[in-house]
């Protein structure tokens, strides 16, 4: 006994078994017949719609298909199935698996289930039903026969088969049948799907620490494949002379989309597995046509740069993490480091190219690995290179306190207040020169308009919503307050401290001002020269004490006053005093 498997498709021309009377079975009958046939339906769907989503085309590709509504009929049933991601290239595609679909489930719409002795019955071949009341000429396809003879040798198998009816030398048969219009189609089945994720090796092009796609892909190779570059360990392929399906560079398999954290039209992270690294591949919808690179592992060839833990040979217990990214050609390094050490806690943004780096915290000397000593808290910005700060609408450079920070970007209340003193020192002053007719202090507006351009209560604030919040400085308990939030209304540069501020060089420094340079103190002023001193104007100079003495006293070599092209006074209310230590004065 042999069995064949008949395979073709729906536009195939089915085999035609010829014509078979409806009239009963017996020994008597010449020809072979159906005895039995009636009908049978079902309610089934009257529509397919198929969709999937293709991530190059970034549009979802679907179509549908209908049946014909017969009168009277069930309202509209849709069978909707969203297959694997990438299942459509075109809507052409998906037409046809909706229509497939439709055609499968709709084959046991109507289903004609018969028996007989007719001999000829094959399923998949066609034939035409002769002398029954309502289907007299029309053709039916068989789908599935059941088909029962007996020999002549015994009755067991009529027992066996619990069909005391059949005849010694008979054959009967019982099926299931379609009209021969209606599609014959199974469902459409997709691929087998991989049971979970696997590891593999990103490989591209020689010599190179990355060779990606513009769409964020790369090229990988798994351990099991074979070819002329398999992974370590792995085996080449004996059986030809290409180079297999491992040829360890940029001609392996296809290119792999690398997942992202997060991903969007300009916006999201960009990381790029480089050639050689271990990566963790899962399978859209478990398709094995379909990888993704979901992940990155490091191994026993390669450790994570701030490793610690049992076994490491770092000097901290797993407290540092961050990123750390190489050169391609492993010139450099940059990192941004995170070190949760309790009480100690710290992070480090760095780059190799002159050792530039910002750290705020607990500052430590650091290397890759290890935690150095102690070198202070706070924040450091340094570089061995150039370092420059822009501000194109004002800079505060200040080191008063401010308690938990509960302050707005621009709080330069103790600068106002300093900049007040000294605009009412300078006021008093400028009134005492000018009722002793000694030239004013021609500077003393400039000092007006710096403090009125930081100072809330002034220019320096904002003075409507910005970015759809109102600029007021956060009350008690609301969000909202009263005090309008500063800013500088010109770009200023402003230095302020609560104690000291020290400005030295060992070599020279340069102070310079376009129109006017003022230097105000509440109580003292000096100016001190190792050598020489010189005071140079373009035009007057006012040397005034209001309730002191003047003095000008060379220790060594004479005191010169002269007047080059005018008269030289010398006034007093009450004396003017001339004393040589040696008995010689001279006028």
């Amino acid at each position: 006994m042999s069995a064949t498997l008949v395979i073709f498709d729906p536009q195939a021309q089915v085999p035609d078994s010829g014509t078979i009377r409806f009239h009963r079975s017996d020994l008597a009958e010449a020809d072979d017949a159906i005895g039995a046939f009636g009908e049978r339906r079902g309610v089934v769907p009257t529509a397919s719609t198929v969709t999937s989503w293709h991530s190059e085309q970034v549009r979802a590709v679907g179509a549908q298909a209908q049946a014909q509504a017969e009168a009277g009929a069930l309202p509209p049933l849709e069978v909707y199935v969203q297959p694997r991601a990438g299942r459509f290239a075109q809507e052409a595609t998906a037409q046809d698996q909706a229509q497939a679909r439709l055609d499968a489930l709709r084959v046991p719409h109507t289903l004609h289930a018969g028996a007989g002795s007719a001999r000829v019955l094959a399923a998949g071949a066609a034939f035409t039903l002769r002398q029954h009341a309502q289907h007299d000429g029309q053709r039916f396809v068989p789908v599935a026969i059941e088909h029962v003879a007996v020999n002549n040798l015994g009755q067991g198998i009529v027992a066996l088969l619990d069909a005391p009816e059949l005849e010694h030398g008979s054959y009967r048969n019982r099926f299931l049948a379609v009209p021969a219009a209606t599609p014959l189609r199974a469902l459409p089945q997709d691929r087998p799907r991989m049971p979970g994720p696997q590891s593999a090796r990103v490989v591209g092009v020689a010599d190179a620490a990355l060779s990606p796609s513009r769409d964020h892909q790369v090229r990988i190779q798994f351990p099991w494949q074979r070819g002329d570059q398999p992974a370590p360990g792995g085996l080449t392929d004996s059986a030809s002379t290409a180079p297999g399906h491992a040829p360890g560079d940029q001609r392996a398999g296809t290119w792999v989309p690398v997942a992202e954290w997060v991903a969007g039209p300009n916006w999201g992270s960009h990381f790029l597995p480089r050639i050689g690294s271990e990566v963790l591949v899962e399978f859209l919808h478990g398709d094995i046509d379909q990888p993704r690179i979901t992940g990155q592992l490091y191994n026993g060839e390669v450790a994570p740069p701030f490793g610690g833990g049992l076994d490491a040979r770092a000097s901290h217990p797993g407290t540092l993490s961050g990123l750390h990214t190489q050169s391609h050609d492993g010139s450099g390094t940059q990192q941004w480091l995170l070190d949760d050490t309790p009480g100690q806690l710290r992070t480090r943004l760095h780059t190799s190219l002159a050792d530039t780096r910002l750290e705020l915290g607990y500052l430590v000397q650091h290397s890759d690995t290890a935690r150095g000593a102690l070198r202070g808290q706070g924040f450091e910005l340094a570089s061995q290179g150039w370092g420059n700060v822009h501000a194109a609408q004002g800079l505060l450079l200040s080191s008063s306190a401010r308690d938990q920070g509960a302050s707005t970007a621009l709080d330069a209340a103790e600068a106002v207040a300093q900049l007040h003193g000294a605009q009412r020192t300078a006021q008093a002053l400028h009134a005492t020169l000018t009722q002793q007719q000694v030239p004013g202090l021609d500077a003393h507006p400039s000092v007006t308009r710096l403090r009125e351009a930081i100072d809330p209560q002034a220019q320096g604030k904002y003075t409507a919503a910005v970015g759809g919040q109102a600029a007021t400085t956060p009350a008690d308990g609301g969000r909202d307050g009263q005090a309008p939030v500063e800013r500088f209304a010109q770009a200023r540069l402003l230095g302020e401290s609560p104690d000291h501020i020290a400005w030295t060089t060992p070599a020279s420094a340069v102070a310079y001002a376009g129109q006017a340079l003022q230097l105000t103190v509440q109580q003292d002023a000096q100016l001190s020269a190792g050598q020489t001193l010189s005071a140079v104007s373009g035009q007057h100079t006012a040397l005034f004490a209001q309730r002191g003495p003047i003095k000008l006293i060379a220790a060594a070599g004479p005191v010169s006053l002269q007047a080059h092209t005018g008269a030289l006074e010398l006034l007093a209310d009450q004396a003017v005093t001339v004393t040589a230590t040696d008995t010689r004065a001279s006028c």
